[in-house]
């Protein structure tokens, strides 16, 4: 059985940035609903830019093997845009989002360890609060299991591609295995 890869939205935009959204396809993909509408639905708008169409076009042509998960984060949101449209949403809710997923999988699924594919330390900071079983992966721990697996010849060479349009990107590698699931 293939884990369920969750990436969150900053590694996709980095994917696109790398050229790297093929990586993808070695996996069973889960996104949320709000990293959806922060990624591949902001590749719909007139002024995207080109990570987002890539995101989008990526999505078009692989959606059958991309689950879109709906969580209680995206609901509450889509229901308070529809009783205020220009409602300012609050921070981290890709990650909340994440998190309301692992939540439903714990209990649905209880034997699943998904992956979550972050970039930013929000999930290293709530690592503990997170239910488990769970396994957190970067994007250059990715890029370097990548590599391992000769899906890409060198992660330092992805890592540079993501760099020219993302230079700011967490460029960590780290990995963390929750306690409570199976490795």
């Amino acid at each position: 059985m293939t884990r369920l890869l969750i990436p969150d939205s900053g590694p996709l935009f980095s994917l696109a940035a790398g050229n790297l959204l093929p990586l993808l396809a070695n996996f069973n993909v889960g996104i949320t609903d709000i990293v959806r509408d922060e990624t591949v639905n902001k590749g719909q708008k007139a002024n995207a830019s080109k990570e987002a169409q890539s995101l989008l076009d990526y999505y078009n042509a692989n959606s059958a093997n991309i689950s879109t998960f709906p969580t209680q984060v995206g609901a509450l949101i889509a229901t308070q845009r529809r009783l205020e449209p220009n409602y300012r949403l609050p921070p981290n809710l890709g990650e909340l989002s994440i998190q309301s997923l692992l939540t439903e999988l714990e209990i649905t699924s209880p034997w699943a360890s998904p992956v979550v594919l972050f970039e930013d330390s929000w999930f290293l900071n709530n690592a503990t609060s997170l239910t488990k079983p769970y396994v957190l992966l970067s994007t250059q721990a990715f890029l370097e299991y990548a590599q391992e697996k000769k899906w890409i010849k060198s992660a330092a060479r992805a890592r540079e591609a993501i760099a020219k349009a993302r230079p700011m990107a967490y460029k960590e590698s780290v990995s963390v295995l929750s306690s409570g699931g199976p490795p």
